[in-house]
């Protein structure tokens, strides 16, 4: 199916000593065109995005994880997910 890629999950990365100034941002989103997930990471939060593509949602979500187990080292993670995932 054609389209414009869906964001599904979207967290920003928060220090626990300053909960209003974002340390990093990671975004997943479907490519509608059938070419797989996107990650894109920004860490710290003002560089630009990194990108990676996956070929299937289970490896871009594993990934995923990855970087939240990461960044929970240093802070809290608030996640917000999009259309039911």
């Amino acid at each position: 199916m054609a389209g414009f890629p869906q964001v599904r999950e979207s967290a920003w990365l928060y220090a626990p000593d300053d909960p209003d100034v974002p340390l990093a941002h990671v975004r997943l989103e479907e490519r509608m065109d059938g070419a797989g997930w996107d990650l894109y990471l920004s860490d710290p939060a003002s560089a630009p995005s990194q990108h990676v593509r996956y070929p299937d949602e289970a490896g871009a979500r594993a990934e995923l994880e990855r970087v939240y187990a990461a960044g929970r080292a240093a802070g809290q993670w608030r996640i917000h997910r999009h259309d039911g995932y």
